[in-house]
């Protein structure tokens, strides 16, 4: 189960079991990827108001080896698109296996805990946080719609994070219940595998400064295959 951090101090082993029985349920996390050397002579480029220092040609891709991250970036004019991102993984105290995945707008390519706009925490790493002033919000509008004008009307998540949206199935505990908000990215099927899937329609947006960026998971499977190995994330990104 994924969790915010706000929630851990209150958490019984209802909730813990749970989450072990969703992670046992869709797979098991058993690749760690080791630390790699960042990328060398990465050259600046403007594309889309977004600074890349991980150069990504227009209409091509490139591989993702920064901060012990693996996957894929593609380009096609403004928008990129990131397929199968996985970092290093932690373990958190009490807690089945949780990671802290970090990606750089501006640099298009993976970061680290200095570097970041946006985290991927909590168990499965599936709650999605800004640092610092940066800010997060979503809308229910495709993502080929958004305009940056839609900011102002955006729905504030609680705590600057994006988690779980909500809960399908029966006999579900209700500190599992409880972490639905109706303010996530996706829904936990309780009853369909203990699988992850995005809300329909719904794009997440970014900001940082008077920079606002539109983005949205497609998936949070290794391929895109629901139910199978995970967390590697597939999300599409353009600034606005």
């Amino acid at each position: 189960m994924i969790t915010f951090p706000k929630n851990l101090t209150r958490l019984t082993w209802v909730v813990v079991g749970a989450s072990a029985m969703f992670l046992a349920s869709c797979s098991k996390n058993n690749d760690v990827t080791a630390p790699q050397p960042l990328n060398a002579g990465a050259n600046a480029a403007v594309a889309g108001g977004v600074t890349a220092f991980l150069t990504v040609p227009d209409g091509g891709s490139a591989d993702i080896t920064s901060n012990g991250a693996t996957g894929k970036i593609y380009r096609d004019g403004s928008i990129y698109r990131v397929e199968n991102f996985h970092q290093a993984y932690s373990t958190g105290s009490g807690q089945p296996a949780d990671g802290n995945f970090y990606w750089s707008f501006t640099d298009n390519d993976a970061a680290n805990p200095g570097t970041y706009s946006i985290k991927f925490s909590g168990v499965a790493t599936g709650d999605i946080s800004a640092t610092g002033t940066n800010e997060l919000r979503f809308i229910d509008k495709a993502f080929a719609s958004v305009t940056a004008s839609d900011w102002t009307t955006a729905t504030v998540p609680d705590a600057n994070t994006i988690g779980m949206n909500n809960v399908l199935g029966t006999g579900v505990p209700p500190a599992v219940l409880a972490l639905a908000n109706g303010k996530g990215w996706y829904t936990y099927n309780w009853s369909a595998g203990h699988t992850v899937t995005p809300v329909s329609g719904r794009t997440l947006l970014w900001k940082s400064g008077t920079t606002v960026i539109a983005f949205d998971i497609q998936s949070i499977y290794q391929n895109q295959v629901t139910g199978g190995t995970f967390p590697y994330y597939h999300f599409r990104y353009k600034t606005l």
